[in-house]
């Protein structure tokens, strides 16, 4: 009888080295992957212990630095600007003046009006009858008040700070024309306030030049609406500037009664009072609010991810001394930010587990092997490359 080739019996040997090891690796992971079944699909990340503390649900919106107060002020008469005497940054007071326009047409009209009641008042001085008496005092009345409109016309040629405070605008240049309106005012910094202040002039959200008092800054936000009902006026909250790495605690003064819109939600304006103001906030930066809507002291509490919650109750893994982990329901009271206020079925000290969970049931249990066939589990039980040996027929 002819022996194989020993290239054959070589090969043949290699292959069953090759299924012995897959096999016995196969039955590793197999057992690896049992252990964790039978201890169910979540494995123990971390833990950590039931602490007394406080447990706080903020809600959380985009906001911007304002000011607690701006005029704006605006020409009462047009004309063409001569000067302009102050620059953004500037800081004025209340009745200093601003810039001014050309006021000769103004006080031509003032000359005429002046006139005019001369004449009238001479026609009441030559009246010899009743008639003409009442006539010439009509006359002599509209004279006056032809010449204060004029006068007032005058000293509207001349801009004058409506409050006290920073230049933060300046609409306008020296030689350009400008309308006019009756007042200047000013506006509150923010949702339901508002700022008496004395002006000149103001016809636009704009005008001429805008003032702000920058020493009393706020911040107004924009809460969404499903958090609207949440906040109220007195809670506090924490005001966080990304650009200079800074943070302040605030107080909500003010929240809008109607709604505004951000994109397709809609958004209620709420204005917050600075504690302090950190070193280098400016006008118009971007913050995070994070407003206290809930707070619990004094109370039993475990990391959120500690607590699988259904309702008023949840289920805590508890690990023993020994190692032992138990499923423990307990009564939960507050749902803060990153904590659960635990009011029953803990005590203080008690170890909880931090959960991850994973899926165990993803893919089948089967183990391929190059070439398409499968062991054991896989279709016909196939070795590498379809399961021939290597030289086989």
């Amino acid at each position: 009888m002819r022996k194989p080739p020993p290239s054959l019996l070589v090969n043949g040997g290699l292959a069953l080295v090759l299924a012995a090891g897959a096999g016995g690796s196969y039955l590793l992971l197999r057992g690896d992957a049992a252990t964790a079944e039978d201890a169910g699909s979540a494995t123990v990340a971390s833990t950590a212990t039931a602490t007394t503390g406080t447990v706080t649900r903020t809600v959380a919106a985009d906001g911007t630095v304002t000011a607690a107060s701006t005029a704006t002020a605006e020409f009462a008469t047009a004309g063409t600007v001569t000067a302009i005497d102050v620059a953004v940054g500037d800081v004025v007071e209340k009745g200093q003046t601003l810039a001014t326009v050309d006021d000769a047409d103004a006080r031509r009209d003032l000359e005429l009006a002046e006139a005019n009641l001369d004449a009238a008042e001479d026609s009441l001085d030559r009246a010899e009858t009743d008639a003409e008496t009442e006539n010439a005092k009509d006359a002599v009345d509209e004279a006056e008040a032809a010449v204060a409109e004029a006068q007032d016309a005058v000293e509207g040629t001349v801009l004058t700070a409506p409050a006290s405070g920073t230049v933060i605008a300046v609409n306008g240049t020296v030689g350009a024309s400008t309308g006019s309106s009756g007042s200047s005012g000013g506006s509150g910094g923010g949702a339901g306030e508002s700022t008496d202040t004395s002006s000149s002039s103001s016809s636009s959200s704009s005008g001429f030049m805008q003032i702000a008092d920058l020493g009393d800054l706020r911040v107004t936000a924009a809460v969404a609406e499903a958090d609207a009902a949440d906040v109220a006026v007195g809670q506090t909250g924490t005001v966080t500037w990304n650009a200079i790495d800074a943070a302040a605690d605030a107080e909500l003064t003010a929240v809008a009664p109607t709604a505004g819109s951000s994109g397709n939600v809609a958004t209620y304006d709420v204005t917050l009072a600075l504690d302090e103001l950190p070193e280098q906030v400016r006008l118009g930066q971007t913050v995070t609010v994070a407003i206290t809507v809930e707070e619990a002291a004094d109370v039993l509490t475990v990391p959120s991810a500690a607590v699988d919650v259904s309702g008023d109750t949840g289920t805590v893994t508890v690990i023993g001394d020994d190692g032992a982990q138990t499923e423990t329901t307990v009564q939960i009271g507050l749902e803060g930010d990153t904590s659960v206020e635990i009011a029953s079925g803990l005590a203080e000290g008690d170890t909880v587990a931090l959960v991850v969970t994973e899926d165990t049931d993803a893919g089948g249990g089967d183990m391929q092997f190059p070439g398409g066939g499968t062991f054991p589990g896989g279709a016909g039980g196939q070795m590498p490359a379809g399961g021939g040996f290597p030289g086989g027929n």
